[in-house]
């Protein structure tokens, strides 16, 4: 099996977590690229990111979604799962879940997002597609993202 390096990123610790990105840093260049979704949150379950290539066949761009709240992109009954699994990430638990997202199964872990001193500020939660398909509890976000994904 081929094994791949990652050589030339260096991303310096100085750097503004909140400041610009030049077009071309190289770690953005690899999370908009990277076939999976990727969101993070603040405490209150508000989306402060969305990435991945796979927003794409959302028919989403890159941070298309931030400030949209959870509970309302995943608001029917058979979403609790997917909320109540980012909820246990704020707890500080790392949580595996299932859903379904524009149509498309997926499978996804959520754990906490900490500050530079250990303390929860949200969760982060990467998704690869379920190419198997398995049922899922979770289902599909409110129509008015399903829309925008056609």
């Amino acid at each position: 099996m081929k094994q791949w390096e990652l050589r030339g990123i260096t991303v310096t610790a100085d750097r503004q977590a909140d400041g610009p990105v030049d077009a071309m840093d190289p770690l953005r260049i690899l999370v908009n690229q990277l076939p999976a979704l990727f969101w993070t949150t603040d405490p209150d379950l508000v989306l402060t990111s969305s990435l991945g290539a796979e927003l794409d066949r959302l028919g989403l761009g890159p941070n298309q979604l931030v400030g949209a709240r959870l509970a309302e992109l995943f608001e029917m009954p058979e979403d609790a799962e997917l909320i109540d699994a980012h909820r246990e990430a704020l707890a500080g638990g790392s949580v595996r879940f299932q859903a379904r997202w524009g149509g498309r199964a997926i499978r996804a872990r959520v754990a906490p997002l900490r500050d530079s001193g250990g303390q929860v500020i949200g969760t982060i939660c990467v998704a690869l597609e379920d190419e198997v398909d398995t049922p899922v509890t979770a289902r599909s976000p409110r129509r008015a993202v399903a829309g925008a994904a056609r």
